[in-house]
This record gives structure tokens, C-alpha cells and sequence, in this order.
């Protein structure tokens, strides 16, 4: 299944469950911006179109963002603060405490999710950002 058809799917899903949200779990490097595979990744710029979306999705009511990475969170912090600047928030890393297992479901070895964005998931930083900002004028916030 495309990554379009995927998205589609979870907002058709929120919407026919009555949800009053999805969770999009985001992997920082190849996804956001491109791996340097140093220490020192600082200048890296992210991929186009990437703020916008990751910003229009914090800004929503119906959307919680999951920073998923190998990364330690301290190796980050300067990525992270630099994406708080630019008003992009990540509720949770590496988790998601607000699906706890129950007696169908055991999220103890991995957490739930509706929307992941992986570049080994086959997600394309270069051109799926754009894809993305597109698709998210067609499914509005409902949320009061």
C-alpha cells in the first residue's frame, strides 16, 4: 500500500470510529532531514516541505506526533529545540503512553501507532513531504 493510500486510510478510519485522533510516528534521520552518519550534523538543512508539514501537524487538534528514532534524545536536543523554534512539537520519543495494553493488545515491546513515516518504511524525504502537505488540504481538523 502507498504511503498516500496509507494516510487516507487512517483518516477515513479516525473518522468512521469516531477518533479524536491518529498518531504519526516520525523517524528523524533520512525522514526529516538527511542522515550525515557523524557527530556533527548540525548543518544538515531538512527536506523541503518537511517543517511545513511537521508544523501543520502539530498545529492540529487530530494529530499526535511520535518522534521514533535509534538516536539518543540528548544527541538531538539541538535538532529538537531548533524544531520547537520553528513551532513543531513532538508529544512523545519512542513511545506512546496514551494506547496501554489491554487484554487484545500488548504494546509493551512496541508501541501503537496509525502513520508512520520511515525512510526503511519507504518513505521519501525529497518527494513525500510534498505529498503529504498536499494531501493534508483534503482532510481538514475537525476537532473543535
Amino acid at each position: 500500500m502507498s504511503l498516500k493510500k496509507a494516510i487516507k486510510k487512517e483518516f477515513k478510519k479516525m473518522e468512521s470510529r469516531g477518533w479524536d485522533k491518529i498518531f504519526w510516528m516520525v523517524d528523524f534521520h533520512d525522514t526529516i532531514m538527511p542522515g550525515s552518519y557523524t557527530k556533527d550534523d548540525g548543518d544538515v538543512d531538512f527536506y523541503p516541505h518537511a517543517t511545513d508539514v511537521l508544523k501543520t501537524l502539530t498545529d492540529r487538534k487530530d494529530i499526535c506526533l511520535i518522534l521514533w528514532t535509534s538516536s539518543y534524545e540528548d544527541y538531538l536536543e539541538k535538532h529538537i529545540t531548533r524544531m520547537k523554534d520553528m513551532g513543531i512539537k513532538f508529544e512523545y520519543f519512542n513511545e506512546n503512553p496514551q494506547c496501554e495494553s489491554d487484554d487484545l493488545c500488548d504494546f509493551s515491546g512496541k508501541f501503537y501507532f496509525n502513520v508512520v513515516l520511515e525512510d526503511k518504511a519507504g518513505f521519501d524525504g525529497t518527494e513525500d513531504w510534498k505529498m503529504i502537505k498536499k494531501l493534508l488540504k483534503k482532510y481538514p481538523d475537525k476537532t473543535p
